[in-house]
């Protein structure tokens, strides 16, 4: 009854977005693959929508910023916002099941995962008591690490210690917690001085983002560990969406799926620029060997239960271990 109270409340007082007024909220850059989806998703939404339709754009959390944007987004003030996926985890507590660390590993997965109905149905209602729709997903690549130091981070136990930034998402915290980390979460306009100045000495982004933040100069090395597949979870406000004409509507969802097709194949070309970059900047780039990586899967499986099976439930995970590939 609460979540309905909440949703029936939002109805009233969000403000009424038109089709001829679209604002997109980007909390990263406009340079990097997200950035680009954006501006994408604007020239083709004005292409289907008419001269008459105004689409802004608004990059690097200069309307909202990642703290911000999903109340804006509810209230209208926003129409379509795109965070990675953890950052709806406190509101739909069901969506961290999604990057639990080493299920899912490839886009494909990913977007099995979040077109499944039992997957689904463990969200979902969760995003629609908030006024939120999501309406695609964007990929950004897999998490590795990142780190200043002379010695190479192969296993679990050379976490112990090291002081690592994370997104303020309690499963990666957990996770990094799990291996004996020093975790300290931050926004992540916030990464380059505290890296700089030795508040953290590691990050565990994709190597897009890592270049995209001019990190790879202040790195010493990376560990390609592939933790989880971040992604991001297009968001729309569900009274603009709802309110929409069908005809409206159905031309949003082909410049989505425009853009959405875009981004899946060149944030693969910007992560494989991003992991060149590390190596023509004289980096080391430590692969692991299997065995290396099921020591960390394994130190990091606890997580699964407080975050998967506890929120979820058991069929929404069996489902996620299919599509994953895991037991």
């Amino acid at each position: 009854m609460k979540h309905i109270a909440i949703a029936a409340l939002l109805a009233l007082t969000a403000p009424a977005v038109q089709a001829a007024d679209i604002i997109l909220s980007n909390d990263n850059n406009a340079v990097g693959v997200k950035g680009q989806t954006f501006d994408l998703l604007a020239a083709e939404i004005t292409k289907r929508l008419g001269d008459g339709t105004t689409v802004e754009v608004h990059h690097s959390g200069s309307l909202f910023d990642q703290k911000t944007q999903i109340q804006g987004l509810q209230l209208g003030s926003a129409t379509l916002i795109a965070p990675t996926s953890g950052i709806y985890a406190t509101m739909a507590p069901g969506v961290s099941a999604l990057t639990l660390p080493f299920l899912l590993s490839t886009p494909e997965q990913v977007q099995e995962a979040m077109q499944d109905e039992t997957v689904r149905a463990a969200f979902l209602p969760d995003f629609e008591a908030k006024n939120i729709v999501p309406v695609a997903v964007w990929m950004n690549g897999p998490r590795e690490l990142s780190y200043k130091g002379d010695k190479a981070i192969l296993l679990p136990e050379d976490m112990a210690g090291v002081k690592v930034r994370v997104q303020s998402v309690p499963s990666d915290i957990a996770a990094m917690n799990a291996v004996g980390a020093n975790v300290i979460a931050m926004s992540w306009s916030e990464v380059p001085t505290a890296l700089q100045q030795g508040v953290i000495d590691a990050v565990e982004p994709t190597a897009n983002a890592l270049s995209g933040a001019g990190l790879v100069e202040i790195i010493d090395q990376m560990t390609k560990f592939g933790y989880q597949y971040s992604f991001y979870i297009v968001g729309a406000n569900k009274t603009w969406w709802d309110g929409m004409s069908e005809s409206d509507r159905a031309a949003v969802q082909e410049a989505l799926d425009v853009a959405t097709a875009w981004n899946f194949e060149n944030a693969a070309k910007e992560n494989a620029a991003g992991y060149q970059e590390v190596i023509d900047a004289g980096k080391p780039v430590n692969e692991l060997t299997p065995e290396q990586r099921a020591a960390w899967a394994e130190a990091m499986k606890p997580v699964w239960k407080e975050f998967g099976d506890d929120v979820v439930g058991e069929a929404a995970m069996a489902r996620l271990r299919e599509i994953g590939g895991v037991n």
